[in-house]
């Protein structure tokens, strides 16, 4: 049975959903296809997919960082945050905008209120379904990571910022923030995602390149990590992270702890 990972170009217009039913018709029926983190449908740039029992393996990838080119224009604001929600003027921006300065705040872990049109839960509902149904709702403020924000070009009333931040961090509300606190607004114009954990742009491939010959091993995550082969089957807990290796299969443990096991799995690398 195959099983293992492709590294997905998506393009803008797309939601992460459209992009897993185009890799699912390039297997046979009911194999399994997920994504590794959503990427809102304006946004392009790299999306992770796991094929067959790789996607078993979604939730215990190695913590990764994620990193943006973010484009940002300022005068304006909108109920997604983004260009692809009901825009209204704000106000104009003071130019040069007084941003160098503001950006030392997103040096580290901040406080961030996400957007409403999110996929995060709240009373068991998507946050996305209760605003798309009108419904009058808070979401509470939780730790976003960023590790750096840079300026890569300012015209006008328009910022590109790289940002590199960890995993639940939303560039939408850091367009938010940043446009209020010049005073006029800002939503964010267009997203490119250069990297998901160890996924990168510069590997990607586009939909009309998938097929199953392309298919990266279930185990490449790991490619960096040692192998630490096991005495006995099924594996003992072991006090390390990353997987173990068996002549029956393989195991995966986090902090001493088995999260995952396969009996018969052979590693790809």
């Amino acid at each position: 049975m195959l099983a293992g990972f492709f590294n997905v170009l998506k393009p803008p217009g797309m939601t992460s959903h459209d992009v897993v039913y185009r890799v699912r018709r390039s297997f046979p029926k009911d194999t399994k296809v997920g994504h590794l983190g959503t990427l809102d449908p304006p946004a392009a740039g790299v999306l992770p997919i796991a094929v067959g029992w790789a996607t078993k393996l979604i939730s215990h990838l190695p913590e990764g960082d994620k990193a943006y080119l973010a484009e940002i224009e300022f005068g304006f604001r909108s109920d997604t945050l983004d260009a692809a929600g009901v825009v209204e003027i704000g106000s104009p921006p003071p130019l040069p905008l007084p941003i160098a300065d503001l950006l030392q705040r997103y040096q580290g872990t901040v406080m961030q209120i996400p957007p409403q049109v999110s996929a995060l839960r709240q009373g068991g509902q998507r946050s996305y379904d209760r605003a798309r149904r009108g419904e009058q709702f808070e979401l509470p403020a939780r730790p976003a990571h960023y590790h750096e924000v840079k300026i890569v070009r300012e015209v006008g009333s328009r910022l590109v910022l790289r940002v590199a931040c960890g995993g639940g961090t939303y560039i939408r509300a850091l367009a938010r923030d940043l446009g209020e606190a010049v005073g006029s607004g800002a939503i964010l114009s267009f997203l490119l995602r250069l990297q998901s954990g160890d996924f990168h742009l510069g590997e990607s491939i586009c939909l009309e390149e998938i097929e199953p010959q392309r298919l990266l091993p279930w185990d490449w995550p790991w490619r960096h990590q040692t192998r630490r082969p096991l005495g006995e089957w099924p594996p003992p807990a072991q006090g390390e992270s990353g997987l173990a290796t068996h002549s029956k299969g393989v195991a995966l443990y986090r902090d001493g702890l088995k999260v995952w096991a396969r009996e018969g799995a052979t590693c790809g690398i």
